[in-house]
């Protein structure tokens, strides 16, 4: 009895020890992968921005037209940004496939291993049990040398089935805890290995962009600039003398106008001349004709005088 009791107690305790084991497995791997899930919407974050940042470079590049050194250093360090944030998009990408995917599944297992912990330990129980009912037999039966024997076989038996499932736990709680130190080591391992090629690959691609910038001639763009300043200015100097020559041109057209009418002016004036003539011409035949009835009116009378005076 004392012995089962022990045995009893040990099972129990490994039990509980196996439980927190499984526990805590879930709990920290848990947040392992909120973390890692964090780190890599972050990273995500980064790589966008990075990747506005090369597009307001470039469109600055496209936009230079006066600075030729100066567009050609933004190009290649726009481009460079760019090529940066692919590697950066390639890390996300590793992250979550090889960490968070690992970590995420481990919820899972974690729910399997604490379910095979509890059927182990309730078929352990029923052993015991049995077990129990035994041991009550043989003090019942005491005096009964075949009853004993048989209920010392059954005792055995059931001895037996509670260190195989025992045994059967440890295995499991063994293959549980195995799996788990080489999960760990893995995906920190690959996580460190994602971040060492990320970061070997910016280092070469921020070398290269530095060379892009310092290689932008700044006496070359002055110079272009200063150039294009002179000749703005002798433009403009020559557009105010073209203007001030125009004013005059126009100054001395319209005194010339005022002198000399223009042909538009003249043909005006010329329909207002012939005007004027058809309404004198108008008004000398209507006097005319006036003219001619009064003295078609007078030889009239004279005719009639005289006809009267030869009847008299």
């Amino acid at each position: 009895m004392l012995k089962s009791k022990s045995q009893n107690n040990i099972c129990e305790q490994e039990a509980r020890f196996v439980q927190e084991r499984i526990t805590k497995v879930e709990k920290h791997f848990a947040d392992l992968c909120t973390s890692f899930a964090a780190y890599a919407r972050k990273a995500a974050r980064l790589r966008d921005k990075n990747d506005e940042l090369a597009k307001v470079i470039q469109n600055y590049a496209m936009s230079e037209t006066v600075n030729q050194s100066l567009s050609r250093g933004l190009h290649n360090f726009g481009a460079t940004l760019s090529v940066i944030g692919d590697y950066k998009d390639a890390e996300v990408q590793r992250i979550d496939s090889k960490i968070i995917s690992t970590l995420s599944q481990y919820s899972m297992i974690c729910r399997h291993a604490r379910e095979d912990v509890k059927n182990t330990f309730s078929a352990r129980d029923k052993e015991l049990a049995r077990r129990k009912h035994i041991d009550k037999l043989l003090l019942k039966e005491q005096g009964k040398s075949q009853t004993v024997s048989q209920a010392d076989l059954k005792s055995m038996s059931n001895t037996v089935q509670v260190l195989k499932v025992v045994k059967g736990l440890e295995e499991q709680i063994d293959t549980f805890e195995k799996r788990k130190l080489q999960d760990l080591i893995t995906l920190l391992l690959d996580f460190v290995m994602i971040e060492l090629s990320f970061h070997t690959k910016a280092v070469e691609l921020f070398t290269k962009a530095y060379q892009d910038i310092a290689e932008i001639d700044t006496f070359k763009d002055l110079e272009k600039f200063r150039e294009i300043l002179n000749a703005s200015e002798t433009f403009s100097r020559f557009d105010t003398v073209m203007r001030t020559s125009c004013r005059q041109s126009y100054s001395l057209t319209d005194l010339s106008n005022h002198q000399t009418p223009s042909p538009l002016q003249l043909k005006k004036m010329n329909r207002a001349n012939e005007s004027m003539d058809s309404l004198k011409a108008a008004l000398m035949k209507s006097s005319e004709l006036s003219q001619v009835s009064e003295y078609d009116e007078s030889s009239d009378t004279r005719d009639t005088e005289s006809v009267e005076d030869i009847a008299k």
